[in-house]
């Protein structure tokens, strides 16, 4: 929040020799390794959903943008941390606490914006995937509900000053009106409640549709760990709501800055635990590829086994091969005929086929299917 460290900064002294070290390196570097690793987890979901398997949709569309407010938060890091932010409050000059909270103020905004839209990512990509009306419906609400609350949040933090200027230079604007620190930290706590309840939620909600999937179990439990980060992201934000409680009262809270590096955490897991499901092509694609190039490499190494394989398949050419065997023109009388029966609802078998095989992977396309939808093929072969 803008205002969290409005008057811890009036606490400075230049009277007395202060320590003048920081923590900032340990701050960036937190906040930059997951920042870092987040970036590249999306990007390798924006490959497998926009080329591998030419799918790409709205919960994709939303997933880069709480990436992109993922990067502005640790570009905002970088700024505070020029400002003062990693130092004890006390040896911070009130001209560069005024810069340190402005960085703040954009701080705020951007990883609000992020957070919100990480849910309504989980709840645009469970739309694809539940098959009851009542289930859309209710995700429907929620996404309604969030961005009602989203727009209620970024509006407490934009006008908790009048002039806004007032929220990072209140010396500034002496005649300013801002929020009180009591209603401020109770608005604060009233929105963290409301979103610890939604993470808890959309955590769960995926995992209630995993467990139904006509897999095996061990395809099962690896899409259920991966999904479990997300109340990794609801204990992170469980532990900034109890420093939001005291951090108003905390005359030192610039040195470790835990508010806002666990209300980051909170984000950055967040993204991971939507993005990584997605990814299970690419590790398929890489699995095989290795697989299959180890299998070359085992070829050319034994080359004993390769030549004892190709004398096994000429002597057999040589010996006993089909154009040798008796029947009509010497040869084999092969027809193949093909029946498919399309059920109610289900797509035709070209819409089928141009999604490409990759999409096959996807996590949508091993769900059960629903009622009667789907494409049986017979396929009878005669040999004569």
């Amino acid at each position: 929040m803008p205002s969290i460290f409005r008057l811890a900064g009036d606490t400075a002294s230049t009277d007395t020799p202060v320590d003048t070290s920081t923590n900032a390196p340990s701050i960036l570097a937190i906040n930059g390794f997951f920042c870092g690793f987040t970036v590249l987890v999306v990007l390798a979901r924006i490959y497998v959903r926009s080329i591998m398997l030419k799918t790409f949709g709205a919960d994709d569309f939303l997933i880069t943008g709480a990436t992109i407010c993922g990067v502005g938060v640790f570009i905002c890091f970088i700024g505070e941390t020029q400002h003062g932010v990693g130092m004890h409050t006390a040896s911070i000059t009130a001209e560069e606490f005024v810069k340190m909270l402005h960085w703040q103020f954009f701080h705020s905004l951007t990883v609000t914006l992020g957070i919100s839209l990480v849910k309504i990512s989980v709840a645009f990509f469970l739309l694809r995937l539940v098959p009851s009306k009542a289930y859309k419906w209710f995700l429907y609400g929620m996404i309604t509900f969030l961005i009602a609350f989203t727009l209620s949040s970024e509006g407490t933090i934009l006008f908790s000053c009048v002039p806004i200027r007032a929220s990072w230079d209140h010396a500034g604007e002496p005649n300013a009106k801002c929020f009180d620190n009591n209603l401020f930290t109770a608005i604060g706590m009233f929105n963290s409640v409301i979103n610890i309840i939604t993470d808890v939620l959309f955590a769960s909600l995926p995992v209630t549709v995993v467990w139904n999937l006509q897999v095996n179990m061990r395809t099962k439990i690896s899409l259920l760990a991966i999904l479990s980060l997300g109340y990794f992201a609801c204990a992170a934000s469980i532990t900034k709501t109890v420093i939001q409680v005291h951090v108003l009262s905390n005359p030192d809270s610039t040195r470790d800055d835990s508010y806002f590096i666990w209300n980051s955490i909170e984000l950055y897991i967040g993204i991971l635990a939507a993005s990584l499901p997605a990814l299970r092509p690419l590790f398929r694609s890489i699995l095989e590829n290795t697989r299959s190039l180890v299998t070359r490499r085992a070829g050319i190494s034994s080359s004993g086994q390769i030549g004892t394989a190709r004398h096994k398949y000429y002597a057999q050419e040589e010996g006993i091969g089909m154009n040798s065997l008796p029947g009509k023109s010497g040869g084999y009388g092969v027809s193949v005929t093909t029946r498919s029966q399309m059920g109610r609802g289900a797509e035709s078998e070209e819409d089928f086929a141009s999604k490409g095989d990759g999409d096959a992977d996807s996590l949508e396309n091993i769900l059960p299917l629903q009622g009667n939808r789907g494409i049986t093929k017979t396929v009878d072969v005669s040999i004569s």
